[in-house]
């Protein structure tokens, strides 16, 4: 027998606030996406655009990639539909994140200035992610204890996950860094043994030619 048809209409109404809950975990993990890695070269702007066609709740946060260098030069500003910036990162930070709830066209832009005397500036490797997730609404409102409860505990629910995905991206960020430190450490590796290789093939010339100088002067020597 399927299992819809064994239940009863009380215990779907019970099961109701549950269900929600589920689909909205099953929405959320869908629409999820991993983050995304780039370069932005001294006097560059990149903008990245979202629509969202209902009422939803948009995530994002960055980080810069490279250790090195100052960040001052270097800046992200979110925008709404109508172009006004409703957040921004401050210039000399290395990550950063937010949550905004609406509708229409986002954009996401990360600015990094002009490189300047003093050395402040340079290009970035900048990993971000940016989502953006329809808000799952109660069919029945918010009216009732047990409704308020629900919405509660999905909202509750929401930034839990957000928080969740911001640590899985900060993870890729790291792993991006390792990969980097890594490739880094292999390059100096490889030099540093072809130098070595290098030095020890001249050493045997040196060393061989110095064995046949003395055999010969010494062969010479003998002959005198």
């Amino acid at each position: 027998m399927p299992l819809f048809t064994a239940i009863s209409g009380r215990h779907v109404s019970s099961l109701r606030p549950l269900i929600l809950i589920v689909f909205l975990v099953t929405t959320l993990i869908h629409s999820a996406t991993g983050s995304v890695q780039f370069e932005i070269d001294s006097g560059q702007k990149i903008c990245f655009g979202t629509y969202a066609l209902v009422k939803s709740v948009i995530t994002s946060n960055f980080d810069l990639l490279d250790d090195e260098g100052s960040p001052e030069s270097f800046s992200a500003h979110f925008s709404d539909p109508a172009g006004k910036v409703v957040w921004s990162s401050d210039y000399g930070a290395s990550e950063g994140n937010f949550r905004w709830e609406g509708e229409g066209r986002y954009e996401l832009c990360f600015d990094n200035k002009d490189t300047t005397d003093d050395g402040v500036g340079g290009d970035y490797h900048v990993g971000f992610a940016l989502r953006t997730v329809p808000i799952v609404q109660d069919p029945a409102g918010a009216a009732g204890e047990k409704n308020s409860m629900t919405s509660q505990l999905i909202s509750s629910m929401s930034q839990l996950l957000d928080q969740l995905e911001d640590i899985s991206d900060h993870q890729t960020y790291m792993r991006a860094r390792e990969s980097t430190h890594r490739e880094l450490s292999e390059n100096i590796f490889a030099r540093v043994f072809r130098w070595t290789l290098l030095e020890g093939i001249v050493l045997l010339f040196v060393a061989g030619g110095q064995v046949m100088y003395l055999r010969k002067f010494f062969e010479k020597k003998r002959v005198l």
